[in-house]
């Protein structure tokens, strides 16, 4: 009996002893990413938080709230105060909708305006299925929209062949003309622009704020990679992590086709990911400090992100909301067979005086609609119409109140 006994003893310390020579075994590791922050509706204020979990860079799919910690600025949010109503989807969709964007303005050189194109071709000869489509648009001056959305893999590669160069860069209106074509043509629920580019936006008339509110509002992230020795700049990172995706890091040598190639893993980045919707006061949300923490793989970590994040005027100081402020319109999409549209707008004190004018232009610019014109007081108000008098397609709104104006889109399906 002891010499068992000491024989089992032998065995564990020898047991020991090799898992010492092995080193530490590598433990695996929880990773959280705060993706993109939607604004809901006017009459309840809501925001939508997409986020995704990883244990060892696997996606979790079972994630529970006890997992995870909430804070804002104002402190810890108790957990009665979310619901989580969306979860990671295990079933992959290879659909996909790519607006690609590429640089043609006077500081694309000839050689990177070869390897954009060659890069591009690799890129559309990699997609496979019937419902994969790309539609290629070039912008200097202005934009222009070489192909359609079209899974045409022959039409949209000889479309590359009428590139030229020179002009500026109107990169923002690109991006609006993209979202545009996707939002129009596009059926799959993966809507992504991709941009070249080898610089930051130097004309046009597209301000970053509506990039951002366009893309929520139509579901697109834009992902932009740098070409040459640019570095985007923090204002361009900003608009990027606004929408949901990200400044990806500037290829090296001749690895731009690699580069683009991989961009198709980025299509199922949406099946990652869970939807916290949670209850605000605010629809006109700047400055929004998250910050989650959680718990998994026998770990945690805490990672934080400010959504909507306006330049401070001094360390520490957030600015006061401007005079005029524009929400988002209610709901969106809205159905073209009718239905109530909201769409809130606050004035200042200033305003009181001014006369406002809240209208409606469709995407040649052209106005369909006037909802206000007149004299309003100072305070938050709401406009509401019918959507029966609209056709589908993108609408802009705008309002202004003689010294300033602002603008968002929505869309009627």
């Amino acid at each position: 009996m002891n010499r068992h006994l000491h024989i089992l003893h032998c065995g564990t310390l020898l047991c020991a002893v090799i898992l010492l020579l092995a080193g530490p075994q590598a433990q695996a590791q929880p990773r959280l990413e705060l993706r993109l922050l939607k604004p809901n509706t006017p009459d309840y204020y809501y925001y939508q938080l997409y986020f995704a979990a990883y244990c060892a860079d696997k996606p979790i799919y079972d994630l529970e709230k006890r997992q995870l910690i909430l804070e804002e600025r104002l402190g810890l949010v108790d957990t009665n105060d979310y619901i989580i109503d969306m979860q990671p989807d295990s079933l992959r969709n290879a659909c996909y909708d790519i607006a690609l964007l590429i640089d043609n303005s006077s500081q694309m050189t000839a050689t990177m305006l070869t390897e954009a194109t060659q890069a591009a071709i690799a890129f559309i000869d990699s997609m496979t299925l019937p419902c994969q489509t790309i539609s290629i648009i070039t912008y200097a001056d202005r934009p222009t929209l070489l192909s359609f959305l079209s899974s045409d893999r022959d039409a949209s590669k000889q479309s590359l062949a009428s590139m030229t160069l020179g002009g500026r860069r109107a990169l923002y209106d690109a991006m609006v003309a993209g979202m545009i074509e996707l939002s129009t043509n596009g059926n799959a629920r993966n809507k992504l622009v991709f941009v070249l580019t080898t610089g930051e936006n130097n004309t046009g008339f597209t301000l970053p704020a509506e990039i951002t509110s366009a893309s929520i509002n139509q579901n697109i992230r834009v992902f932009v990679l740098p070409l040459g020795d640019f570095i985007a700049s923090e204002e361009l990172t900003k608009l990027c992590r606004n929408t949901g995706g990200f400044v990806l890091a500037p290829p090296s040598g001749e690895a731009l086709p690699q580069t683009l190639q991989t961009f198709e893993g980025f299509t199922q980045r949406e099946f990652d990911e869970y939807r916290m919707v949670r209850r605000t006061r605010d629809p006109f949300m700047r400055n929004l400090l998250i910050r989650m923490r959680l718990e998994a793989c026998d770990d945690s970590v805490w990672v934080s992100h400010i959504f909507f994040e306006e330049n401070p005027t001094a360390a520490g100081h957030v600015p006061a909301p401007t005079e005029l402020q524009l929400g988002q319109s209610y709901p969106n999409p809205a159905h073209h067979n009718g239905g109530e549209i909201s769409i809130p707008f606050r004035l200042g004190s200033e305003a009181a005086s001014r006369f406002v004018l809240l209208e409606i232009m469709d995407v040649l610019g052209r106005r369909v609609a006037v909802l206000t014109h007149r004299q309003l007081p100072p305070g938050a108000h709401v406009a509401r119409f019918d959507a029966a008098s609209l056709l589908p397609g993108v609408y802009w709104y705008r309002i202004s109140d003689g010294r300033e104006f602002r603008q968002k889109t929505f869309i009627v399906r």
